[in-house]
Order: structure tokens, then sequence, then C-alpha cells
């Protein structure tokens, strides 16, 4: 009679080796799921913990004030000058008398000035120290030759000598179209090495 195949060598070598693959095999599952949850687990770290990128807040830059303007009747300092414009008047003819007058068919600004040397040496003072600008931002240059239409001998401009402590007052002539508006008087702090400082004074004309 033939053996049972149970229980001949090579049934129950082949018993032991499955046997051993289905531990090996039950082994590895916990190793490798394992594996892939630690995977998932740090991706989902990393997804929640990074912080969120925030836009950078830029400073917002500050607005700058603009400079006080003076007006008629108020004083201000330009390097060691001080400059007030008394009086702004418009007219189509300047003169002294009837006997020396000039006209325009346009129209003339004659501003009156006090000037006050605050310095500690005599300084020389000139109607080119002075211009004006117009609401479009056009320069117009003082009439050389109206010191002797507006002003007498003792209060003319033109290169005169005030000594420290002292004012002068004279007058300025502006010849300028005359539907020009929103004139401002730009004022120098000198003449030649003198000058470089201004200041603007609103005449409201």
């Amino acid at each position: 009679m033939k053996k049972p195949f149970y229980k001949k060598w090579w049934f129950w070598l082949i018993v032991v080796l499955f046997v051993i693959g289905g531990i090996s095999s039950r082994d590895k599952e916990p190793t490798q799921q394992a594996a892939t949850n630690g995977t998932d687990t740090d991706a989902i770290a990393k997804t929640t913990t990074a912080p969120a990128a925030t836009p950078e807040k830029k400073a917002k830059p500050k607005k700058e004030e603009a400079p006080k303007m003076s007006k008629i009747g108020e004083a201000v300092q330009v390097g060691n000058l001080a400059v007030q414009a008394n009086k702004a008047s418009s007219k189509t003819t300047i003169g002294q008398n009837e006997f020396m007058q000039k006209k325009t068919a346009d129209k003339y600004l004659v501003i009156n000035l006090s000037i006050k040397n605050l310095d500690k040496e005599a300084r020389t003072l000139d109607a080119s120290m002075f211009k004006l600008i117009d609401a479009a931002g056009l320069e117009y240059e003082p009439m050389s030759d109206a010191d002797l239409y507006v002003n007498d001998s003792g209060n003319m401009l033109f290169l005169a000598k005030i000594n420290p402590g002292l004012t002068k007052t004279a007058n300025v002539v502006f010849e300028v179209p005359k539907d020009g508006k929103g004139f401002k008087l730009q004022a120098d702090s000198g003449i030649g090495w003198e000058a470089g400082k201004r200041e603007l004074i609103d005449i409201g004309k």
C-alpha cells in the first residue's frame, strides 16, 4: 500500500514553507502601512503647520507739508533780510508827475516793499532780487527803469546800500498781461554771492 500524501516528507516541506511565507507577509504589512501613514502624516503636518504667506505692507509715504506762504502785510525772513509786501496795485500808467509818465497796453503791477537788513554789515539791494510768478508758472522780471517813475531819489532800489538794522521802503514794478492772475512775488536773499535763498509772498493779484 502507498503512503498517504500527507505522510510524505515533501508535503510537510511545502506546508512549512507556506507557513513561513504567510508569517513574513504579515510582518511586512504593518511596516509598509506605518511608512505610508508616516508619509501622509508628514505631508499633513507640513500643510497645516506651514504659515500662510502674508503680503508685505508697504509704508505709506508721508505727505510733505507745503511751505507757509506769506501774504500782504506779513514779513518773511529771506537769508539776512526781512521782506514785507505792504501793498500791490494794478495800473496802466506810472509816473511821478504829468511830465514823466510811462504807459502800457497791458498792466503794471506796482508792489510797495519794506526791506530790513538783519545782517551785521551793510547790504546792497536791487529790484533784480524780485520776480513775479503767475498761476501758470510764468516768470516776470521787474522793470529796470521803474525807479525813475515810482520812487523818489531817496528810495530808489538800484544798487541801494542799507546799513544793519535799517529798513528801506520802495516800489518795484512788473509789466504783465492784463488777464494775468495768481501772482506770487519771489524775494531773493540778495545779489551776487548773497543770493540763493528765496521765499514767496502772495500779493493777492
